[in-house]
């Protein structure tokens, strides 16, 4: 009776030393649309790697930023291993500090795995579902983005130490706790799947820096692991990226590690955040690690400024905010600068002030420069148009003064749909209203006017319902449908207009489609240029 009583004892305390983790994991679509599934993971069969968290490194900020982030991550290390996650430190290139220690012989002793994938002893740098993709950072300088008379005062002062200022990096940072009786301590490929097996490990968790480096490509990173078959996921409020703001996409630091993050969320594997497990909220950088002030544009309007269909079919093309920051970005003698694409299709004025104004725009950060697009569906939506339209358009200009007061208010002329379709009533009303509140128009029209001279239909997409398309002639249109109650063809450029151009309407969307927002941004940028110089 007393072995039955001891036995049931000892499973109970199993059970309940192996209570399952809550984790929603975090996917995108190739059109960036975000996936949330809960999932619930035993700890026994749960590895964190923890990658690359050096004791220094050759970029100054990439220290400060790690240092900034290695308390909460120590947090995360204490829960996990307390509910009975193994810990394995991977600090590669440094395990000469940590031969002979009980963590780094369990790794070495690991029994060889029966399956030991092709290459897990290699770095990989991309998987098949990144074939395809754009790249979503240029890092082909190293990602430094340290200030060049910084950089090399600290260059200096670790070769005074006697490091080599490439590559200084001795051991793990001494804010992350090794547990000597519980972790692993190993940089190899296959010192790690050996491990993984041979524990029944099939749920790995990756923790570190940097993610479009290490974190992605090391023997042990989230490429390999994916692609073996592991279901793993990058907490990604515990990592950080190498990139410098200086090169393309011309975003923030911040910004260009979520862009990396929804890279591998979309091509790679899911991500979870760190509050999953120690509560709270998910880490993020301070403002001490910014890096240099950003200017911040908002681009308040409808479809016409939205772009949602060339960024669903064109995911990884620049859409028109990021072809508005690339071309401030490439006058040498501007400040950098963040765009923020608030336009949603269908909106009007009155709606946005109604609904999601106080979510979408008074939260921003406080703005540079407002530009501001409406009328087309005000027209269509609102009674009394040209009496309310205005009305509408200064109490958003009176909420945009009080909310960013330091903003420079821009209105915009709606574009022209077609050579016969100028909206010249509507366009009349914005200038009036510029005049009233003594703000600096932008006339996006007369530009926008002239490229449709040239081509007529070369700035919009072709949206035509499924049904018109004859039966016999469905078949070219099979890789362009959309579905829904009607299915519609949907396709960006001219390509099929060699077969369709004939039917009734089927140039009739006047939306833009890449080229004409490329206008759009160009004809701001323009704009813009000679504006900030001016301030």
């Amino acid at each position: 009776m007393k072995t039955i009583a001891l036995f049931l004892a000892v499973t109970l305390s199993a059970f309940a030393a192996d209570t399952p983790l809550a984790l929603t994991l975090q996917s995108r679509s190739p059109s960036g649309r975000a996936t949330l599934v809960k999932e619930s993971w035993l700890p026994s069969r749960t590895a964190i790697i923890v990658c690359d968290m050096w004791d220094l490194h050759h970029c100054k900020n990439a220290v400060t930023r790690e240092g900034e982030m290695a308390p909460r991550f120590n947090e995360v290390l204490e829960k996990a291993r307390k509910e009975g996650v193994l810990i394995i430190h991977a600090p590669s290139s440094c395990m000469k500090p940590y031969e002979g220690t009980p963590a780094r012989e369990r790794a070495k002793s690991a029994p060889p795995a029966a399956r030991l994938p092709d290459h897990i002893a290699d770095w990989c740098k991309q998987i098949p579902a990144e074939e395809l993709a754009v790249y979503p950072l240029d890092q082909s300088d190293g990602g430094e983005d340290d200030d060049p008379a910084e950089h090399a005062k600290w260059a200096v002062e670790l070769t005074a130490k006697g490091l080599n200022p490439k590559a200084p990096w001795t051991k793990q940072i001494d804010t992350l706790r090794i547990d000597q009786a519980k972790d692993v301590i190993s940089d190899s490929g296959v010192e790690i799947w050996n491990l993984l097996e041979s524990k029944n490990i099939d749920n790995v968790i990756l923790m570190g820096v940097h993610t479009n480096m290490c974190v992605s490509g090391r023997p042990f990173g989230l490429r390999q692991m994916a692609k073996n078959g592991k279901h793993v996921v990058l907490m990604r409020d515990m990592t950080d990226t190498m990139y410098n703001p200086a090169r393309w996409p011309f975003v923030s630091h911040v910004r260009g590690t979520d862009l990396f993050i929804q890279h591998v969320e979309k091509r790679i594997c899911s991500t979870i955040t760190s509050e999953q497990l120690i509560g709270g909220q998910p880490f993020a950088f301070s403002d001490a690690t910014a890096g240099k002030k950003r200017l911040q544009i908002i681009l308040l309007g409808d479809s016409t400024t939205e772009a949602s269909i060339p960024k669903k079919l064109a995911p990884d093309e620049p859409q028109i905010e990021d072809t508005l920051r690339i071309k401030l970005a490439a006058e040498a003698d501007l400040p950098p600068c963040d765009v923020y694409n608030e336009g949603v299709s269908g909106e009007y004025i009155r709606r946005l002030l109604d609904t999601r104004y106080d979510k979408a725009v008074k939260t921003k950060p406080p703005a540079d420069y407002i530009f501001i697009r409406y009328g087309l569906n005000d027209q269509s939506r609102i009674k009394d148009f040209n009496t309310a339209f205005p009305k509408d358009f200064h109490e958003l200009l009176e909420r945009l003064r009080k909310d960013h007061p330091k903003s420079m208010l821009i209105p915009m002329t709606a574009i022209p749909y077609a050579l016969d379709n100028l909206h010249a009533d509507i366009n009349a009303l914005i200038k009036q209203i510029a005049t009233d509140e003594k703000l600096t128009l932008l006339d996006i029209a007369p530009r926008y006017h002239a490229e449709l001279k040239k081509n007529p239909d070369g700035l919009n997409y072709r949206r035509y319902s499924l049904a018109k398309i004859p039966e016999n002639l469905r078949a070219f249109v099979t890789p362009y449908i959309q579905p829904g109650t009607d299915p519609t063809v949907v396709v960006l450029d001219n390509r099929l207009d060699g077969i369709f151009g004939h039917l009734p309407g089927w140039t009739g969307d006047r939306h833009p489609n890449l080229a004409g927002y490329n206008v759009i941004a160009d004809e701001t940028a323009k704009w813009l240029a000679p504006v900030i110089r001016g301030k």
